[in-house]
């Protein structure tokens, strides 16, 4: 009976320990749920003429994030006499939690440096819970077998996820955009992230299976689902961080495993039958979308407006841009325009409708109103638009949340002509990386690049694409965590991941001889190079994560699934589990 007991007892310990990995690989990946938030005093002053915003991923994702977090810390209290030694490397999440913490506390915006921002809840809270699954992963899961059968589940997941992608991908449920897959992560961007992430750990799956069976089952779904979803996200970082990460998969699978090559390479013609049929679907998007990944490649139309610099005078503004200069007065009269010769620009007005009739003005068209108290105009070029009001004598600029502004200098460094460079990062980074000079040893606070970002750059967001655009994250995960809670901060994080992707690779590098095996106490070949294809797809799946986050932000729908996985690898690696 008490033996009976026993098992029992163990029995349910294990379970407990599998739930919050099951809400991490499963539940907040497949979370969606439509939530009316309704905006605190700080996103009000951003956020002028709505009242809420209709959240359906982030904010229910996070807070399964916060659960998971609960119980796994209930579990590892319950667990404390299995907890072993603790590494050393990981004292660095103490100095980086306290730089989030300070962060917080010194932040301007104390609010959203804690919780977050709607539709990203990226803020101290939830720093602080991904250090925690970092962790207690490390703590709770120790056994190969178990940190296998979690990377099963988040596999199993994907199929789901990618259900609802296939499902989008033909036009059955509305997406993003044509033939573009977003499926409940909730952004196509961070759909490319997670696809990368699960890639690796797919093959690792079906590479260390025994059973063909159970191999093919794994490999048309689990390997199909995490390619179909990285394909059909359209996210060049997505594809940067697989066509960096799983050539290295193959080297090192090479150097360990050198018999499960070829089932590596069955894998990858499968996924070029996939691409394939997805691109023949799509007419051929996907194929131009991988042509177009050059992010250095420059906009050769030499007719694109580009704005060089926007001045405001008293009751006069200056445009100057690569193809006309405009000069605006208004002396309470009307506006009146002149070129560079301050020769006026003749102008027909119908019903407030300006329309110019010289070249090179002829496609600009501008709108006019006039009240007793302002005057108003809107000028409509090259598919941008700014909108000047004559206010107590002075010429004001409408921003983008509708407040008339001045225009100041903005300070940027680097990408200078190649602001357009990824999609637009070029423009976010240089604004952003003047930012850091304040943000050393802790930062303006987790989640607030929105207010901190010089949203009022005018000439700037007419270049980017608009100025009512409300740049909300960098687009860089290194950035997002610097300007977030310091650099500081970034480098003790930095310093964790590098120690656990150098230890890591060089143990799993190491060479797999018959020698080796007095010095593990018998464990058998086989077993060792199953442990070590394991602990491949997790440092591949890492560096996969740590690639798509040059030019993507951390999102609770997948970066709980990559700290989770850092607290796998570095039990791998601090454990013995390769070597003992």
């Amino acid at each position: 009976m008490n033996e009976l007991t026993g098992k029992n007892s163990v029995g349910i310990q294990k379970i407990c320990r599998f739930i919050p990995f099951v809400i991490i690989t499963v539940i907040i990946p497949l979370a969606k749920y439509r939530i009316r938030v309704y905006h605190n005093e700080e996103i009000r002053e951003v956020l002028l003429h709505t009242q809420w915003y209709d959240d359906c991923f982030a904010l229910v994702k996070v807070i399964f994030l916060y659960a998971a977090v609960v119980l796994l810390i209930s579990v590892s209290i319950l667990l404390k006499g299995s907890w072993g030694k603790f590494p050393g490397v990981l004292y660095l999440l103490v100095p980086y939690s306290a730089c989030v913490l300070l962060s917080v506390y010194f932040s301007d915006y104390k609010i959203s440096a804690l919780f977050g921002i709607i539709d990203m809840y990226e803020g101290g809270l939830t720093q602080l819970c991904y250090c925690c699954i970092l962790l207690f992963s490390y703590y709770i899961v120790s056994d190969t077998e178990d940190m296998a059968a979690i990377l099963k589940t988040a596999l199993a997941a994907s199929v789901v996820v990618s259900g609802t992608g296939v499902l989008e991908f033909t036009g059955i449920l509305p997406a993003e955009e044509s033939y573009t897959v977003s499926s409940t992560i909730g952004n196509s961007n961070y759909t490319g992230t997670y696809g990368a992430v699960l890639l690796p750990l797919a093959i690792a799956t079906v590479l260390t299976e025994t059973n063909n069976i159970k191999r093919i089952i794994y490999s048309l779904f689990f390997f199909g689902s995490a390619f179909f979803l990285l394909t059909g996200s359209m996210s060049r970082a997505g594809y940067l961080a697989a066509f960096v990460t799983i050539p290295f998969f193959f080297v090192l699978l090479y150097i360990a495993a050198k018999d499960r090559i070829k089932w590596a390479i069955a894998l990858m013609a499968y996924g070029v039958c996939i691409f394939l049929l997805m691109n023949s679907y799509c007419g051929g998007m996907l194929w131009e979308e991988i042509k177009s990944m050059n992010p250095f490649k420059s906009e050769q139309n030499q007719d694109r407006l580009i704005f060089k610099d926007i001045r405001l005078k008293g009751n006069s503004a200056e445009l100057e841009t690569n193809l006309w200069y405009i000069r605006l007065e208004n002396n309470g009269d009307g506006f009146k325009l002149y070129n560079e010769k301050s020769e006026e620009i003749r102008i027909r007005r119908e019903d407030h409708v300006l329309k110019f009739l010289d070249e090179p003005y002829s496609d600009i068209t501008g709108y006019e109103t006039r009240t007793t108290e302002i005057s108003w105009l809107m000028l409509e070029a090259g598919g941008k638009d700014i909108e000047f009001v004559l206010s107590d004598g002075n010429m004001k600029v409408v921003s983008y949340n509708g407040r008339l502004t001045d225009i100041r200098p903005v300070e940027s460094i680097g990408f200078k002509g190649r602001e357009s460079f990824a999609s637009g990062r070029g423009y976010i980074w240089s604004r952003a990386i003047p930012l850091l000079k304040k943000a050393i040893f802790i930062g303006y606070g987790p989640d607030t690049f929105t207010f901190i970002f010089p949203q009022n750059d005018i000439v700037g967001k007419l270049n980017y694409g608009a100025i009512w655009v409300i740049i909300g994250k960098p687009h860089n995960w290194y950035l997002q965590t610097a300007l977030g809670s310091g650099i500081v901060s970034l480098v003790c994080l930095m310093s964790v991941l590098i120690w656990y992707i150098i230890k890591a690779a060089g143990i799993i590098a190491g060479k797999s001889t018959g020698k080796e095996l007095p010095a593990n106490g018998g464990l058998k070949m086989e077993e060792i190079k199953r442990q070590r294809i394991i602990a491949l797809g997790i440092l591949v799946s890492v560096l996969a994560y740590m690639a798509a986050g040059l030019f993507n932000d951390s999102v609770v729908a997948v970066s709980p699934l990559f700290w989770m996985l850092s607290g796998f690898g570095i039990s791998f690696c601090q454990k013995g589990l390769l070597t003992r």
